[in-house]
């Protein structure tokens, strides 16, 4: 069982908090009926990137196998066969059918969208440098979508810009930890054309962008509500991007952004602390 769990990395299950964004950006964390179909929003979106995984995986095997964290997925180490790993992404793919049926129709556009989008990468856009980060970015950006299409609200475009911004930070410090694995880079056509150089200056553009446009979010709602407080909450903002950083340049981590974060406890601390005064000064 542990093998096919395995195969579905949890660890980026955390992905798909944000879908929960629009419940709390929009006001709506105190309803009932919004964290009902923000949670069902939530488990269709899981359900469908665990599809994506598991075809991702089957045709990655030979890279896979050549990263030294990588090569120990089940499909790439040989603990899982390929014809299991079929019969588990149909599984998921009819509970995505099931969920979605209850969400708005909208929301299962979103959900074609993000499998259409993963066959474009899968087939060709993985392969092609600074388009493969911002795919990854926009999936981001999607799942933010669906919550709010889930409740049928309206958000902040700021945090739109955020979410994407912060998805590009992530997608290219792996990109920066990826670059140095040198018998990795040879068979990702995508790491060819980066250097360390190169993604150092993204990061920085991308995480300096993520911190300026939160800060404007944080701006917009003193305005509109009067609630100036929201404004200290950049502090958290700040602290989680500048721990990453700290992660990626001296630890020499950022190989998987979602092990970081799950893994250091400051982190943890700082987006539950975030999480909660956010709450508290909205509420």
């Amino acid at each position: 069982m542990h093998r096919y769990l395995k195969l579905l990395r949890p660890k980026q299950w955390i992905k798909n908090a944000f879908v929960f964004a629009p419940l709390f950006f929009a006001h709506k964390f105190a309803e009932i009926h919004g964290w009902y179909y923000t949670t069902v929003a939530a488990l269709s979106f899981l359900s469908i990137s665990c599809v994506v995984y598991i075809c991702n995986d089957l045709g990655d095997r030979a890279e896979d196998r050549l990263h030294p964290t990588k090569s120990l997925r089940p499909l790439a180490s040989g603990l899982v066969s390929a014809r299991e790993a079929l019969v588990l992404a149909c599984i998921f793919a009819v509970t995505a059918s099931v969920l979605l049926s209850a969400l708005p129709f909208q929301c299962s556009v979103i959900a074609a969208i993000y499998v259409g989008l993963n066959v474009c990468y899968t087939f060709y856009l993985k392969r092609i440098a600074i388009v493969d980060v911002f795919f990854i970015a926009f999936c981001y950006v999607l799942r933010v979508l669906m919550g709010c299409y889930a409740l049928s609200v309206i958000i902040s475009p700021w945090i739109i810009l955020t979410t994407f911004l912060l998805a590009l930070f992530l997608g290219f410090g792996k990109r920066y930890h990826e670059v140095g694995i040198a018998e990795y880079v040879k068979y990702k056509p995508n790491l060819q054309q980066y250097s360390r150089e190169f993604l150092d200056r993204l990061i920085t553009i991308c995480g300096g962008a993520t911190l300026i446009t939160y800060a404007i979010y944080t701006a917009e709602i003193s305005r509109q509500n009067g609630k100036v407080e929201i404004v200290y909450t950049v502090a958290f903002v700040a602290f989680g991007l500048f721990r990453y950083l700290q992660s990626v340049y001296v630890f020499d981590e950022g190989g998987e952004p979602e092990t970081i974060i799950l893994k250091d406890r400051w982190q943890l601390a700082n987006i539950a602390l975030w999480l909660l005064v956010t709450l508290w000064i909205l509420s």
